[in-house]
């Protein structure tokens, strides 16, 4: 970083030395004062006098009488500029470290230089300007005098439009703030005032200046460049007024790049730190000279016991002679450094990570002592207290080699650090490598050595401590081929950590307190390499042994690590399973022996096979091996002794190795010895009889080839049937040999000896023979039970084999099944209602009988069972095309109706061929109308197959209706009247027709009513003259009532003829009628209507009951108002219909005049509604298409023609517009 500064400042100095060309002031050619006088004396109590002599406030600021101070330049108050630039004596230059640098303002007494200026008018400071205290203790602060304009007073003219510029500044020549604010004004010119007034104008003295920003930076330089506001200080008798800028000069401050080309930070070798808490300086070589940024660093080295010199292409010697610096960093090339006597690195200089020593990448050092006692001490200096502290004592980021020497490094920490970083740490790019010298390595909380990337070691010594981290630690590859290393942690800590990468141990000897292995790392230690390890812990990872290994503690070894030894292991303790030495193998031994059953005696195997333990090895250990051989013997045999005890003769294999010990595996190659031992004879006193088995066939129970009886033979002997026609022995054979005693079953199993091999553990087998045959005789066939499955079906026309079993059925039996081989069918018959007849097949319902036979285990004997073939059951039930009719007063079924009897089963209906009903009587229960049962009574079967059927009943019924009948015809008739004031009734004849022959019109009821709705038996009476209608209903049992009307005319006298004329149409609407016609009546509901017209309206919009229907209009549309109030209203989708001044209207489900094309679901038509004329019929232009509206009044005028052609011969679609194309 500080290198990138440095370049920039040559940048910067080159740009800004431009400016001196153009008359700006170039520092370095600038008059240097070479006296200044500041006062740096503090009055004490002895300058005012006696002890206990107190100043007053009026002595306060004057000099005390008593004093006896001198300014001098032996006390600070008078410097020699010329020192204080950088110029000596002798005027040899000096570096900024000379200089001073706490002067940050200039003093107050530049008055005394007043009389070299111009003369020009001053302002004094007022000698009274003091607080006053009145009585009380209470301070008033003095009045000040205030500042209403100023300028600078500058008679050398410094400054340009106010402004300070200083130009060519270089390293070698730096203004210090003393020496800039030299060149600023020394006083300003004022006007003066007080209470805001002003008053004269004068020339006030500046007292000094300030600039926070004009500093030395951590080198000691001041800046080379920029800009910079300097503050004026005046006397505190005086303040700015109020709006008054405060005075300040702009100092720009630029560089001279020719004074900067000596030193490229680009070439820097070398970086080193001589002061405690400083930054390092840097040295650079450009290939023939060394330089450096003040071209001091040579000269501090030398001073400090250093020499470097070049050797050429890159390569450079540093000579360390009693030095004792803080930091050095090798920055570039091949270093090779020599000792001589004491050196220290101390590792407290800045910037440089608390790194005592560091080789950088791609530098190649070497260390070798000059002088037999030469040594170097590198230390470290935390960078933070915390965990995070990563400094270091040697920090290899290169390849760095010791020869020779003796190298101390050492590491502190506050605490355990987390990061990388110890005595000595190799980066991942770096290489150490100690050839020769004595090198100790020790860790504070940190490593000791901690390697990153390469460690190799061919000779020397090192010995590493960690306190709180392990003493090494690696990561990389780390290579012992020489020499020796000694490595511990305290507190119980780790002394050599493999944390990844490799070690190789090829020398004598790596000692450590602990060795530590885990991740996917090696640990190798060769052939020739020896390790002592006081603690061995193999987390994870690989420890392999080809040398020797000494372990004098705890060795562990978890599940995920591997241990391999192929060397020598010794030690103190004793050793784990996997790190004892192979033993030497059992050599002498004989593999095969024998000997003979001997009860309550063991066998010395040891001594029968003369087997002997090898020097090298554990005790030897004894067990029985796997053997499945047909005679393996059994037993146990004592793993230390090799006895052998033996509770079964037979073939034992035997397995012998050597113990594990506290030096020695366990033996990897075990002898297997074979013992044979032979089984004894039989005794003489033990004894069998055995008696062959005979008894009637029993069944698959069978019984016992033989029953055996023993004496004196033990309880656990083994016994073996075999049976052969003959008793001889020759004839048995050995793969025939039954462990069970076999079971006689079978009658033909009969005339057989029976043998029984009898045989006991440790004694050879004794064969006996019973001494009679086995006799098996046969069973009654009788004695078994035979059933079918099924044993009963339902007919269903097809031919039955039922499965027969014929079943053991005697005491004791166990049921099972009897062998198809004992028995044969003889036959079936069928019962024909007087005998059984041999049939071949089983179809039609009845009962069926099957005929065995026995044979092989029964006598030739019969046994029987029983099949029955069921009648199918048949259920009736009626059916047909109605089971309604019209009331006609009978209960015969009509011909129309279409009624039959149905037979049907579970399984379906059966064909008509096979079975049918015969002479079925069908009757409804009741002749009367109403919901009655239809019956069928008496039902009968025939057919082909009837016989195989029956009913389960043989009557069905079913639920019918008789429905009301119309009247044939209705007549009525009534006689007019004349008017006489009074009321009259008239006399109305009526009559009816039945249309049923067998059913009179006497039993009608006629009654009447004046609105269809309220009818009584009398006839209504009328008063006025005019036509009236009566409704007349006729009603009778079983009939539909029958409803007509008839005109009452009450007829008026001569002089009072004539017709009432009702109003026109709709009003405004444009509705009207074409006047009454025909004789107009008064209705109770609707007012006045008659024949033709229908109902008379009178005028629109009006609710007044003056006998006639009206029009009216709301905000939903029109409706008809009844005279009564009441209006018409149709249904959803129905309409109704209403015939008003002589033209047809159609009223929706809420009432009003329904307009446009709608849809009536009672015509099942289609009508469109014109808004002023009603219904239309016939041809009609509507929409721009013509559709045809039906025209005659046959109960369908008004319905829309579609999809056919119209009375004049036009054809309509089937949206019921005209088709043009279709033509006539």
């Amino acid at each position: 970083m500080k290198g990138i500064r440095r370049a920039a400042a040559v940048c910067l100095t080159m740009t800004l030395a431009v400016s001196t060309l153009f008359g700006n002031t170039a520092w370095a050619d600038m008059p240097q004062k070479m006296e200044k006088k500041k006062c740096v004396h503090v009055h004490t109590e002895e300058c005012y006098g006696e002890p206990d002599e107190e100043a007053t406030s009026s002595q306060i600021g004057e000099e005390p009488t008593e004093c006896t101070h001198v300014c001098s330049v032996e006390s600070g108050c008078i410097r020699n500029t010329a020192v204080s630039s950088g110029m000596n004596e002798d005027d040899s230059e000096t570096g900024p470290d000379d200089e001073e640098t706490n002067d940050q303002k200039n003093s107050a007494d530049k008055a005394e230089d007043d009389e070299k200026q111009e003369n020009a008018p001053s302002v004094s400071t007022p000698s009274d300007m003091e607080d006053t205290t009145v009585p009380g203790g209470t301070v008033i602060p003095a009045v000040k005098s205030q500042i209403f304009s100023w300028s600078w007073y500058d008679p050398e003219e410094n400054l340009l439009d106010g402004k300070l510029e200083l130009s060519g500044v270089t390293e070698e020549a730096q203004p210090s703030f003393e020496e800039v604010t030299e060149y600023l004004p020394e006083a300003i010119i004022a006007q003066i005032g007080e209470e805001s007034k002003a008053g004269k104008e004068g020339k006030l003295p500046i007292t000094g200046w300030t600039c926070n920003e004009y500093v030395q930076d951590e080198e000691g330089r001041w800046p080379l460049e920029g800009t910079y506001e300097f503050a004026a200080e005046l006397p505190e008798a005086y303040e700015l007024a109020e709006d008054v800028e405060a005075p300040v000069v702009e100092v720009s401050v630029t560089g001279d790049q020719a004074a900067l080309t000596a030193y490229d930070p680009r070439n820097v070798v070398l970086n080193v730190n001589f002061i405690e808490g400083e930054t390092f300086k840097s040295l650079a070589y450009n290939g023939s000279e060394f330089s450096s940024y003040k071209n001091d660093v040579m000269n501090l080295l030398n001073q400090n016991g250093i020499t470097v010199t070049s050797l050429g292409n890159d390569s450079f010697q540093l000579i360390m002679t009693n030095a004792s610096i803080q930091n050095l960093e090798l920055s570039r090339g091949t270093w090779k450094i020599v000792l001589n006597e004491s050196n220290v690195l101390k590792g407290k200089g800045t910037e440089v990570g608390g790194v005592g020593l560091k080789i950088k990448e791609n530098v190649r050092a070497t260390i070798k002592a000059g002088t037999a006692s030469a040594s170097l001490t590198v230390k470290n200096s935390p960078t933070t207290s915390t965990s995070r502290d990563a400094s270091s004592g040697i920090v290899v980021a290169g390849s760095l080699t010791i020869e020779s020497g003796t190298i101390e490094a050492a590491a502190y920490a506050e605490q355990n650090s987390e990061p990388v970083s110890g005595a000595i740490v190799v980066q991942s790019n770096g290489t150490l490598n100690i050839n020769g010298g004595s090198v100790t390595a020790t860790g504070t909380h940190k490593n000791g050595v901690y390697v990153l990337n390469n460690f190799q070691m061919t000779g020397g010594s090192l010995k590493v401590t960690g306190s709180g981290k392990p003493g090494i630690e690696n990561v990389g590859s780390f290579e012992l081929s020489g020499g020796t290393i000694s490595t511990k942690s305290n507190s119980d800590g780790i002394g050599f950590l493999q944390g990844r990468g490799s070690v190789t141990i090829k020398a004598k000897e790596l000692n450590t307190d602990r060795l530590y292995i885990t991740g996917d790392s090696s640990f190798t230690v060769a052939s020739v390499g020896k390790v002592t390890s006081e603690s061995t812990i193999i987390n994870s990872g690989t420890l392999i042994n080809e040398g020797e290994f000494v372990s004098n503690g705890p060795f562990v070894k978890n599940e995920k690590g591997t241990f391999i030894n192929k060397g020598t292991i010794s030690g103190s303790r004793s050793l784990p399973d996997d790190a004892k030495q192979t033993p030497d193998p059992i050599t002498v031994y004989t593999a095969e022996i024998s000997e003979n059953y001997k009860e309550n005696r063991s066998i010395d195997v040891k001594n029968l096979a003369a087997i002997q333990k090898p020097v090298k090895a554990g005790n030897l250990q004894y067990e029985l091996a796997e053997y499945t051989g047909s005679d393996k013997g059994e037993g146990t045999i004592d793993k230390e002794t090799g006895h052998l005890t033996v509770t079964k003769a037979g073939v034992f294999k035997i397995k012998v190795n050597t113990q594990a010990s506290g030096f020695y595996k366990a033996g990897e190659n075990p002898v297997d010895i074979t013992l044979t031992v032979n089984k004894a004879a039989f005794p003489d006193h033990w004894n069998l009889i055995v008696t062959a088995a005979s008894g009637i066939y029993n069944g698959s129970k069978g019984y016992p080839a033989a029953d055996i009886s023993a004496s004196s033979i033990p309880s656990d002997a083994k016994y073996e049937y075999q049976l052969k026609s003959t008793n001889r022995k020759d004839d048995l054979q050995e793969d025939q040999w039954k462990s069970e005693c076999p079971k006689i079953v079978n009658v033909a199993e009969s005339d057989q000896y029976v043998f029984v091999r009898v045989t006991v553990d440790n004694y050879k087998p004794k064969i006996f023979c019973s001494g009679n045959q086995t006799n098996i005789t046969k069973r009654n066939f009788t004695d078994t039970k035979v059933t079918l499955e099924p044993e009963t079906v339902i007919y269903n026309g097809q031919s039955w084999s039922p499965k027969i079993k014929v079943v053991e059925n005697w005491q004791e039996t166990s049921g099972d099944e009897v062998n198809k081989a004992d028995y044969t069918i003889k036959y079936w018959t069928y019962w024909t209602g007087t005998d059984n007849s041999i049939v071949r097949e089983r179809k039609d319902a009845g009962t069926y009988t099957v005929h065995l036979l026995g044979q092989g285990n029964y006598k030739n004997e019969s046994n029987t069972a029983i099949f029955t073939i069921d009648k199918c059951k048949l259920n009736a039930r009626i059916t047909g095309y109605s089971f309604d009719k019209v009331y006609d007063g009978t209960t015969d079924i009509t011909e129309e109706q279409n009624l039959s009897v149905q037979l049907y089963s579970d399984s379906g209906t059966p064909d008509s061929q096979d079975v049918r009903a015969d002479q079925v009587n069908l009757a409804y229960q009741s002749a009367d109308v109403g919901e009655h049962n239809i019956e069928a009574a008496n039902i009968t079967l025939a057919g082909d197959n009837a016989k195989n059927y029956e009913l389960t009943e043989n009557s069905t019924s079913i639920k019918g209706s008789i429905i009301a009948r119309d009247f044939a015809s209705m007549t009525v008739s009534a006689d007019p009247l004349t008017y006489n004031g009074t009321e009259q009734k008239p006399q109305i004849h009526a009559s009816v027709e039945t249309g049923l022959s067998n059913v009179s019109s006497d039993a009608v009821v006629f009654t009447y009513s004046k609105n269809g709705v309220d009818y009584q038996s009398e006839i209504p009476g009328f008063t006025d003259a005019g036509t009236y209608q009566v409704y007349v209903k006729a009603s009778m049992t079983n009939f539909n009532d029958a409803v007509k009307t008839v005109n009452v005319t009450v007829q008026q006298a001569p002089s009072s003829s004539g017709s009432h004329s009702g109003g026109g149409g709709k009003g405004s609407s444009g509705k009207s009628s074409s006047g009454s016609s025909g004789t107009v009546t008064k209705d109770s509901q609707k007012g006045y209507r008659s024949e033709e017209q229908g109902v008379i309206t009178g005028a629109s919009n009006q609710a007044v009951n003056d006998g006639y229907s009206h029009w009216i209009k709301d905000a939903r549309g029109w409706w008809l108002r009844y005279s009564d109030g009441t209006w018409p209203m149709g249904n959803t989708g129905a309409f109704h219909w209403e015939k008003v001044n002589g033209r047809w209207w159609a009223f929706g489900a809420e009432g009003y005049l329904s307009t446009g094309w709608i849809y009536d679901t009672l015509y099942q038509g289609w009508f469109y509604m014109d808004e002023n004329q009603g219904m239309l019929t016939g041809w009609q232009f509507i929409n721009g298409k013509w559709y045809y509206l039906n025209s005659n009044h046959d109960g369908s005028a008004g319905i829309m023609y579609s999809n056919r052609r119209t009375p004049d011969g036009w054809y309509v679609k089937e949206d019921g517009s005209w088709d043009e194309e279709a033509g006539r």
